[in-house]
């Protein structure tokens, strides 16, 4: 398992769909079966929350909540974490008050927001732009299918649909079920698509919303080459 990383935490988190899925990941981290409560496994989300928000904030150049995040961040020390050769913990970690489940947790939750403040320290102090973009990418996905915990519910989710320009010009009724990939990345200017499979799917809805007999024509292209083997 890669080791712990703020971004990778959100993007992980658009995948679960319960919080048994969010203790499965802690256990895949830490080597551990946390037995936490349903407050402090919440503190956990609503701390993720709290960084997609400023992440969008500084996406789009609007005010951050420095002040928020320096509360957050009081009390919060350093520790080097001895075991981490052995798990998906860094070597540098949030320091823990104690070994017990909760403290482990509260670690991990520190930690994250240990390493978005200094990747935002380094982005508001290069007087750069943004420096974190979201996946181009598009797939289907109708609201009755939607059971996810993470950026889909996110109030701001139509700001970052609206870069797009194929959700803008499409049909209302038609763009309703194509949803945009929430996984975020380091801008780079090659960079459009967190993966292979993304791009091809964008590729598919893409040509369907331009052409829509585009499907039609590829589904019986298909369907005869079956018949002829």
């Amino acid at each position: 398992m890669p080791k712990l990383n703020w971004i990778e935490t959100l993007n992980e988190e658009t995948q679960w769909t319960s919080q048994a899925d969010a203790l499965d990941w802690l256990y895949k981290l830490t080597g551990l079966k946390l037995s936490v409560s349903t407050e402090e496994l919440g503190s956990f989300f609503e701390q993720l929350q709290f960084i997609r928000e400023q992440v969008t904030s500084l996406h789009f150049g609007e005010t951050l909540a420095l002040d928020a995040l320096q509360k957050r961040l009081e009390g919060v020390g350093l520790a080097i974490h001895e075991g981490y050769a052995n798990d998906g913990l860094p070597l540098l970690m949030a320091r823990r008050a104690s070994n017990s489940d909760s403290d482990v947790l509260r670690s991990v939750c520190d930690t994250l927001l240990m390493q978005f403040a200094a990747f935002l320290s380094d982005t508001v102090e290069a007087d750069s732009a943004p420096g974190i973009v979201r996946c181009e990418g598009l797939f289907r996905e109708g609201k009755k299918e939607r059971k996810r915990l993470g950026a889909l519910v996110n109030e701001r989710e139509s700001a970052w649909r609206a870069e797009l320009a194929l959700l803008q010009e499409a049909e209302s009724d038609v763009v309703e079920e194509i949803q945009r990939c929430e996984d975020l990345f380091i801008f780079s200017a090659k960079a459009k698509f967190c993966s292979d499979a993304c791009r091809f799917s964008t590729f598919q809805i893409t040509k369907q919303l331009k052409d829509p007999g585009y499907m039609k024509e590829k589904q019986r292209r298909y369907r005869n080459r079956k018949e002829k083997q």
